[in-house]
Order: C-alpha cells, then sequence, then structure tokens
C-alpha cells in the first residue's frame, strides 16, 4: 500500500446528494468540494483491529530534486495530466485535436498535443493562452 492515493473530499453537509436526507436535498451540489490528495508514507500503527498509515503530502520533496518543473518547450499542464482540468490548463471549449493536432470531432479523442500549436488550435492564434511550456528554449543552445 505504499504510495497508494488517498483522496478526501471536503464539502458541507448542506451540498450532499439527496440520497443522504429522506426527503431529498434540494442544496445538493457535487461540484462543491475541496479535494485534498495524499499518498500512503508508511504504516505507523498496526492492531488486531486497526491500522494506521502516515500520510504524504504530494509537496512532500522526498526522492525530488529542486526544480521540480524544468524549462523546455512542452506544456507542463498536459505533462502532467491537467489538460482541461482547471488546474493548470483552463481550455474548456469545443475544438478537438488529437496527439498530433488534427481535428477530429468525437469529445474522447480530444488529447493535447503539449506543444504551443497545439495550445494556439484550441484557444486561437491571437487569443490568451494558458500554455505552461517556454516556447522561447528551443531557441537556446547550450
Amino acid at each position: 500500500m505504499l504510495q497508494a492515493k488517498v483522496s478526501i473530499h471536503d464539502t458541507l453537509a448542506k451540498y450532499l446528494d439527496a440520497q443522504n436526507f429522506p426527503g431529498g436535498n434540494p442544496t445538493a451540489d457535487p461540484t462543491q468540494e475541496k479535494l485534498k490528495v495524499f499518498y500512503i508514507d508508511s504504516k505507523s500503527v498496526e492492531t488486531k483491529i486497526e491500522v494506521e498509515f502516515t500520510l504524504s503530502s504530494p509537496m512532500d520533496l522526498q526522492g525530488l530534486q529542486i526544480p521540480t518543473r524544468q524549462l523546455h518547450s512542452l506544456c507542463t499542464w498536459c505533462i502532467r495530466g491537467k489538460y482541461r482540468s482547471g488546474d493548470g490548463c483552463d481550455y474548456a471549449g469545443t475544438a478537438y485535436f488529437d496527439k498530433f493536432n488534427r481535428p477530429v470531432s468525437d469529445p474522447s479523442l480530444d488529447e493535447c498535443s503539449g506543444n504551443l500549436t497545439g495550445c494556439k488550435l484550441r484557444f486561437g492564434e491571437n487569443n490568451e493562452l494558458s500554455f505552461g511550456g517556454f516556447p522561447g528554449t528551443s531557441l537556446i543552445r547550450s
């Protein structure tokens, strides 16, 4: 179970789904939550009745070297699986492309290429982009 992902969903009682209330819940709203993610770091207690684990934050730097973000021309949000998440990449449009920047009509085939061209296709050539890379780094020679 080491490094298993643990998700905690915090919300207020008034937002719980209707099946938690005998008469339903008119204020139910599944989007009203704060998601916290942790990983199992170690087992701290084990008895015949319970097991207790120590959790670590994803920001915990065990085994990581600083900086965790590198300067390159690929989009960090795409690399980290945050395309269309609102947490980095906030694209919510209806223009869909595959990982090679070819147009597709099926939203399930939509996949970010991780490059600036793919971002411009989605947001528009002259619009503000949420591109998470550093396009100018491809011009640097070491």
